[in-house]
């Protein structure tokens, strides 16, 4: 046994447990004594015993234990720790994956860009409950940029300018964009560093390795001017170049000064972090452009200077967007790679990537959304194709859960993450009945019920075969285009911004994938709103009334007993059966215009508006679904008034705007179900086209509405949001049922 393995092991159950020293007995085995990461965990004389392979799967043999025997529960929505323990019980299982990885990049916005300590310990110890050994990890990673630029030509201030603001950091290591607003400050980067150094000082006694951001590519303007030799390859816009935010150009990888910039890199990074190994690039990341060279040449280059840095290392692909080609993969030393196939799709159509190691991926959320959505029996029943099927899968090594913020669904993580441990397919009726039970601490008929609802309707088919039309409204936010009901019938948007990605062509077949609908609340108002984001089917895959005995089951659930889980769900839920009804509702506002009844569209709108009231209300009855929750950890990474200031415009813009003026496209991608959004920035939006479309029933005058104006001020306003008493999540839910059942068809 190595002492501060078991000790790391130790302090990470007794956080997860809540049991004294004394009662937890953890084995260690010696490091590469094991073909496999196992665990067992058993229980006499009141004392949990568990012996791993790694301290990291330690507690996940905890987590395990807890959920199989029902004493307990880890999850992000809340833990539930056992109040005694079982005697006699035994759980033990080992993994057919050596690489179970977390994170899409884009977590480092859409989740984590204002973690705190606190936050990241919770969350370091849920990756590691869930079983996952590799990480991907931007945190303080701009600090390597603003050092290594700094000697080829470049200020500080000039870099500071040029690394976006932390909410958006993860982009701009994909490629995708540079120069947003101010920035950032030297102060930030300097706390993020410090941060992440703690992070990966427990990611290292947990085992998780970080997959650290590899030299691309990527420069700040003006390079080839301060360089001599340099090859640039300007990129143009980040959606193939023909929409979003400009892309910052590109250093040529297959050239001797790519060679000398990336040496320099890596020795930065090595030395601000002590860490090099496993590096994640993506070339040509949706979209971009290779120049005069080829994509092999290029990829060659980038593989030498990992090489050169490490010659242990690992470069980490995502198979997404048509990527990676097999001109890439031919070209590079396979055994050094590991692509992560996001979507677990790709591999498919790519022969399981011939022999290249890879990781079986899904893409469940995309922008951190809110809404209830994943294929529960497909996740289950995995195992039958990648084990037990007739398909060659190739060299698969790993796991990998690539959505994009991981703030929501914990059903969808758990099951997810509980493939881990098995080569056989999960029964997900006993799977479901024992997570409720941990989840809640009760056996409960009605929380039975309740997720029969769910798992039937929230949490169907990956995909839908029905799908709607983009509105008009929609379209023209997307191209930067004001909305002017007087002339909307007329209006022409781009067809690149109307169309399914499907019929948009220019590449984007590429990147059509599985979605859920999000909420109309927080769309562009429309009469003829069916979702907030541009990307999804626009339409509800189950009658809008569907999950009200969900919400009553979980009601009755919670009268018996709570839990903080129950507390959460209780909140998920009402949250999504008040998202639904206001689609009903809404349809009765454009029965009511299209009639030209004054009377009846000012009883739906001021419908439409109370639910938006009362939602906001439901959502401020639990933390995680509050926006100030986002801007405290926002405010508190900033130390000036400034940068908190700052801080918190750029959080929220990526959550409505995305970005300024020319990130239009991604309007709403970001739209979260959080109090202070739905009844501050949502209900100002949908009050304000309502007096539009009354003004046009009783002849009064339109004025177009530049709604990117409408979001600039909201998120530039310095203005507190809504205080209001903490409410009751149990309250909150029976408002919710009362409110929808009264009116079951909208009115």
């Amino acid at each position: 046994m190595t002492d501060h393995r078991a000790a790391a092991a130790l302090a990470g159950i007794r956080r997860l447990s809540g049991l004294p020293a004394d009662r937890i007995d953890v084995t260690v085995r010696p490091a590469g004594t094991a073909d496999a990461d196992a665990f067992e965990a058993t229980t006499s004389d009141g004392t949990l015993r568990i012996d791993a392979t790694t301290p990291g799967v330690a507690l996940a043999a905890y987590a395990q234990f807890a959920r199989r025997t029902r004493v307990g529960s880890v999850s992000r929505s809340g833990v539930r720790r056992p109040a005694e323990l079982p005697d006699g019980a035994s759980v033990a299982a080992s993994s057919p994956y050596q690489r179970r990885v977390a994170y899409n990049l884009t977590v480092g916005g859409y989740t984590t860009p204002f973690f705190g300590w606190d936050e990241w310990e919770q969350e370091l110890d849920l990756l590691a409950a869930s079983g996952i050994n590799a990480a991907h990890v931007t945190l303080g990673q701009e600090a390597v940029w603003l050092q290594a630029f700094q000697q080829f030509g470049y200020t500080e201030s000039e870099l500071l300018r040029w690394i976006v603001p932390p909410s958006h950091q993860a982009w701009q290591w994909l490629n995708n964009i540079e120069h947003f607003g101010n920035g950032t400050t030297r102060g930030i980067v300097e706390r993020r560093v410090e941060l992440a150094r703690q992070v990966f000082a427990r990611m290292a006694e947990l085992e998780i390795t970080p997959i650290l951001p590899g030299f691309s590519g990527t420069v700040p303007p003006g390079f080839a001017e301060r360089n001599a030799g340099a090859a640039i390859v300007p990129q143009g816009l980040w959606f193939i170049d023909l929409a979003g935010p400009r892309r910052p150009d590109w250093l040529r990888t297959d050239t001797a000064e790519y060679a000398k910039t990336a040496e320099v890199f890596y020795q930065v990074q090595r030395e601000l972090f002590g860490l090099s190994g496993w590096w994640a690039v993506d070339l040509l990341h949706e979209g971009g452009k290779i120049g005069d060279t080829t994509l092999a040449a290029a990829a060659k280059g980038v593989e030498d200077a990992m090489r050169s840095a490490d010659a242990g290392y690992t470069w980490v692909v995502q198979g997404w967007g048509g990527n990676p080609r097999p001109e890439l993969l031919d070209a590079l030393d396979a055994s050094r790679l590991l692509v992560l196939d996001l979507v677990g799709e790709h591999w498919r159509t790519m022969n399981g990537y011939d022999g290249t190691p890879w990781a079986y991926g899904i893409l469940p959320n995309y922008g951190g959304r809110t809404g209830l959505y994943g294929d529960l029996e497909a996740i289950a029943a995995t195992p039958s194709t990648l084990f037990g099927g007739t398909e060659a899968v190739g060299n698969l090594v790993g796991l990998t859960d690539m959505a994009e913020g991981v703030a929501n669904n914990p059903v969808v993580w758990d099951l997810f993450h509980d493939l881990a441990w098995t080569t056989a397919p999960i029964g997900l009726d006993a799977w479901i009945e024992e997570w409720i039970e941990a989840r809640y601490g009760q056996t409960s008929e009605a929380a039975a019920d309740a997720w029969r609802v769910l798992r039937a309707h929230a949490y169907g088919p990956w995909r839908i075969a029905e799908t709607a039309p983009t509105p008009k409204e929609s379209a023209l936010v997307a191209a930067g285009e004001a909305v002017d009901l007087a002339t909307l019938d007329d209006a022409r948007p781009p067809a690149v911004f109307g169309a399914p990605l499907e019929e948009a062509g220019d590449g984007f077949d590429a990147f059509m994938v599985y979605a859920g609908t999000d909420s109309v609340v927080a769309a562009v108002p429309s009469l003829g709103a069916n979702q907030a984001s541009m990307v999804g089917p626009r339409v509800l895959p189950y009658p809008a009334g569907a999950l009200r005995p969900a919400l009553a089951g979980l009601i009755a659930a919670a009268e018996a007993g709570r839990s903080p889980s129950l507390d959460y769900d209780l909140v998920d839920v009402a949250r999504q059966v008040l998202a639904d009804h206001a689609r009903l509702v809404l349809a009765r506002i454009g029965a009511a215009h299209e009639a030209g009844d004054v009377a009846a569209f000012d009883a739906a709108t001021a419908t439409f508006l109370e639910l938006v009231d009362l939602q906001d209300a439901t959502l401020d009855a639990h933390p995680a679904f509050r926006l100030e929750t986002w801007l405290a950890g926002a405010r508190a990474l900033g130390a000036t008034a400034r940068e908190r200031a700052e801080l918190v415009e750029w959080g929220k813009r990526l959550l409505t705007s995305w970005g300024a003026r020319e990130s239009t496209m991604l309007t709403e991608y970001g739209n979260r179900d959080w109090s202070g959004l739905v009844g501050g920035y949502y209900r100002q939006r949908w009050a304000l086209w309502f007096e539009q479309l009354r003004n046009a029933l009783t002849g009064a005058p339109t004025t177009p509405v530049d709604w990117y104006a409408v979001t600039d001020a909201w998120v530039t306003a310095d203005e507190p949001l809504l205080e209001r008493p903490v409410a009751d999540v149990l309250e909150q839910a029976r408002a919710a049922l009362t409110f929808v059942t009264s009116r079951p068809d909208g009115t």
